[in-house]
């Protein structure tokens, strides 16, 4: 079997330039290896093509495979960075992907290591590509931070298994994409940074204040009612703390401080 040749029992497409071992790729993403999340499994396997990241979908979810594999080449075709695929192929309902590395590093270590004014040029960066993005008729499956990455000064999308391109979609997920983008608390971003994320996307879009007005309220209640559903913040805790202060890092509503839950303001 020639290195760039599929399994016994897989059906899909390889690149045929790629100097892969898909059978050693396949052996690495079985199960109790990577890390796991709702639909998939992913390990990073160093090859003689580089470093690659397997993807694999276990039943009933290979098809998500494919999926990932058509709108990572419609984003790349229409000018957007995402992982460059080297293997899709499905077997019994399992799904597996292979990309290559991106490179970059994630969205959260680019902002947290840059000086104030290399962060706001980031962010307003980031707020002018998910604009553009949603211009273009794209709408991500889970626009989380852990989602970007930042390559050369620009953005790469991940997991793109349930990105769609549909220009009615983009009126209603458009929207959810800047409650995901926003709703984590990431270090070092305040809420004028945050408003700096959103001027630029509505600058992109080309909507009028009347419409950025709305849509900024719009984003801090909806993005309450996640934290609070997610995070299990009462809601009146969340009210009477105000929004500058539940997505404060550092603050008592920071995930990150783990038990910090306890010294929540009553």
């Amino acid at each position: 079997m020639s290195g760039a040749a599929l399994p016994a029992g897989w059906s899909g497409w390889v690149e045929p330039r790629a100097a892969l071992d898909v059978a050693a790729c396949v052996a690495a993403s079985e199960p109790g290896r990577g890390r796991t999340s709702r639909h998939a499994r992913t390990v990073a396997v160093d090859t003689a093509a580089g470093r690659v990241f397997v993807k694999r979908y276990p039943p009933p979810d290979g098809p998500r495979a494919r999926r990932a594999f058509r709108m990572g080449r419609a984003l790349a075709a229409a000018g957007f960075g995402a992982p460059s695929p080297l293997v899709v192929a499905e077997r019994g309902g399992e799904g597996l992907l292979v990309t290559r590395d991106t490179g970059g590093e994630p969205l959260e270590q680019a902002v947290a290591r840059r000086a104030r004014a290399g962060k706001r040029t980031l962010l307003r960066r980031l707020g002018a590509e998910v604009g553009r993005l949603h211009r273009a008729g794209f709408v991500h499956g889970d626009l989380v931070p852990p989602n970007l990455r930042v390559r050369d000064d620009a953005f790469v999308f991940l997991d793109n298994d349930r990105t769609r391109r549909s220009r009615l979609l983009v009126a209603w997920g458009g929207r959810r994409n800047l409650v995901q983008l926003g709703r984590l608390v990431v270090p070092g971003v305040t809420l004028t940074d945050r408003a700096r994320v959103l001027d630029a996307y509505v600058r992109a879009r080309g909507w009028s204040r009347a419409r950025h007005r709305r849509l900024a309220r719009w984003l801090v209640a909806k993005t309450t009612a996640r934290r609070c559903a997610i995070d299990r913040i009462p809601a009146p805790v969340a009210q009477r703390a105000g929004f500058r202060e539940l997505m404060r890092s550092g603050g008592p509503f920071d995930p990150a401080r783990g038990a910090a839950s306890a010294e929540r303001p009553a």
